[in-house]
């Protein structure tokens, strides 16, 4: 009897499943259960404080969770001045340049950080 109790996927299914996550690899994040809980309950615990000052916006994260359990990096958004055309973004000795966004709020910026770690300095050119 077809779609009663556990049966496994047919092949064709699967492909085009796997094809589709493949396609969009750069719009997805794949991980285990355990690193979606953990990542979720860093998100929901965490603190993040921000100050602006010339160019740049100092970011600092912070949970109160487990540090030898908790330490995946975080994605956060942060607004930046719409004058900035270009960001380069450094935690620690990991910089990098994030692409700018708008959205109905203003200009921003998406990128990783590692909460209880140093601060992330957003530098605008």
């Amino acid at each position: 009897m077809e779609g009663i109790g556990w049966e496994a996927l047919p092949g064709k299914e699967l492909d085009e499943y796997f094809t589709y996550i493949k396609n969009h690899e750069d719009k997805l994040w794949v991980a285990t259960f355990g690193d979606v809980t953990r990542y979720m309950r860093e998100r929901q615990s965490a603190k993040v404080q921000s100050s602006l000052k010339g160019n740049k916006i100092t970011v600092s994260i912070s949970h109160p969770l487990n540090k030898t359990m908790y330490h995946l990096p975080l994605t956060l958004k942060t607004y930046v001045p719409v004058s900035w055309k270009k960001v380069n973004a450094v935690q620690g000795n990991k910089k990098r340049a994030v692409s700018i966004k708008t959205d109905q709020n203003g200009t921003y910026v998406l990128y990783q950080a590692t909460p209880n770690s140093l601060p992330v300095v957003l530098t605008g050119i």
